[in-house]
């Protein structure tokens, strides 16, 4: 399948798929490994360490997929759906159950970013200070984003105490994600989160981007109550993880239209 084929299988669950959707176009395609049938897909991005495990289709489907991926350690984002097509074949070292929130067309509700500043290429080396003072720093975080998204943050001197910005931003597919939110310990319970949060999703909506996803533990209450606020509301439950995905059972005759991309 051709982009545009995976494209119109993906756009049938755009909030699900947004990250799908946005590593089709460089310069995350090029990472990007496919498997595909009609209706459903599987992806292994390798733009991390270790990959990153996605599946999007119908059941059935997804199943004869996720039985040609190589063995090997994962991370994952999959419905529990997808989930349990793995069973025991995914060793899990650490998972955890996530809401996938989405904004609503109109229903962003914005809130004075204050002194929330635009971030850049050249502020690195302090995005860096602040997620590396951190005991659970953001685990997506990769220097190219800084360039390539939008970032805002709020300064204290020459310190940032405050970032939040987007892991993926695709201005073809409509799609972006927010992430990389974090306050400095010291500094938390002030807004500064959803000041910075609300600064990132006005410069998308200003951008056109029509889906807006971002990800968040369904036991961090904070973090629901602040993206609550700004408007998002959780659309799906997912798991998410790190493991060790077993060899599977070789595909069964029928299978044969699995194709990689």
């Amino acid at each position: 399948m051709d982009p545009e084929e995976l494209a119109s299988i993906l756009d049938t669950d755009r909030v699900w798929s947004a990250y799908a959707m946005a590593d089709l176009d460089p310069p995350y395609a090029a990472h990007a490994e496919w498997l595909a049938q009609p209706g459903a897909v599987v992806l292994c991005y390798r733009g991390f360490a270790p990959p990153v495990l996605f599946a999007h289709g119908e059941p059935g489907a997804v199943g004869d997929l996720v039985s040609a991926v190589q063995p090997g350690r994962y991370q994952y984002a999959l419905l529990g759906v997808h989930r349990a097509l793995l069973g025991e074949r995914l060793r899990s070292d650490v998972e955890a159950r996530m809401w996938r929130m989405a904004l609503p067309q109109g229903g962003f509700v914005r809130t004075s970013a204050g002194d929330a500043a635009r971030l850049s290429a050249a502020d690195l080396p302090a995005v860096r200070d602040l997620f590396s003072g951190e005991a659970t720093p953001p685990d997506a975080f990769q220097p190219s984003q800084l360039e390539q998204g939008c970032f805002y943050g709020v300064w204290e001197g020459t310190s940032l105490i405050a970032v939040a910005g987007t892991h993926v931003v695709s201005a073809r597919r409509g799609v972006a994600a927010v992430g990389n939110v974090i306050t400095r310990k010291d500094r938390r319970g002030r807004g500064l989160a959803k000041r910075t949060t609300s600064a990132v999703v006005a410069e998308l909506l200003e951008r056109g981007l029509s889906t807006i996803v971002l990800n968040v533990a369904m036991d961090n209450e904070p973090a629901l109550r602040a993206y609550r606020a700004l408007g998002f509301m959780p659309f799906c439950g997912y798991y998410e993880g790190v493991g060790q995905l077993l060899p599977g059972p070789a595909l069964t005759e029928g299978n044969e239209d699995v194709r990689s991309v």
